[in-house]
């Protein structure tokens, strides 16, 4: 296999995951496995994405973009780590892990949307992939970190949807590559 095709695949499994694992397992779908138990599955195969995105930047080395692919990525496994930690808190205590998840997701946005800016800025995906992801970074830290989540699960939707359909998107475009 391929390392394009390796890397695509880690960007699909990373986005798709979480849908499978919360919805299909999770209390908030098939109620098979408990929220502490559904949390430690996502993080595990999400580990998939910071992966995905290491990949995609090493083939970026000496391009324009090249630093700032490497800053969001070093931001969004930083944050990733640590709002994962939120999450598995949150499973016992929820108080404790919401105050991780609300400084630690909106950084992990703030992550997603700098790597999209060194991905405009190489030309490495078409041009409204990468405006989209810049977007969803601002938007995702405006409602998680702003906003928080709790207070308007309305905007949770489509920060996560989005976030899972540009992941997916950069995953075929990889492969296609």
């Amino acid at each position: 296999m391929s390392s394009k095709m390796t890397n695509g695949i880690l960007f699909i499994i990373g986005a798709i995951a979480p849908i499978v694992v919360y919805l299909g397992l999770g209390p908030d779908g098939g109620d098979i496995i408990d929220v502490a138990t559904a949390e430690r599955i996502v993080f595990w195969i999400m580990l998939s994405l910071p992966i995905a995105y290491m990949m995609t930047a090493d083939t970026m080395s000496g391009g324009a973009g090249h630093g700032y692919a490497k800053a969001g990525l070093l931001i969004l496994i930083i944050s990733y780590a640590a709002g994962s930690v939120g999450d598995a808190i949150a499973a016992q205590n929820i108080e404790l892990g919401e105050a991780l998840q609300s400084t630690f997701w909106p950084a992990m946005m703030i992550g997603f949307g700098i790597t999209g800016m060194g991905y405009f800025v190489q030309k490495i995906f078409p041009t409204w992939l990468s405006v989209l992801m810049m977007l969803l970074g601002i938007f995702g830290f405006v409602v998680i970190g702003v906003i928080g989540i709790t207070d308007n699960a309305v905007l949770e939707t489509p920060l996560w949807l989005g976030f899972t359909l540009i992941n997916i998107s950069l995953g075929v475009l990889t492969i296609r590559k």
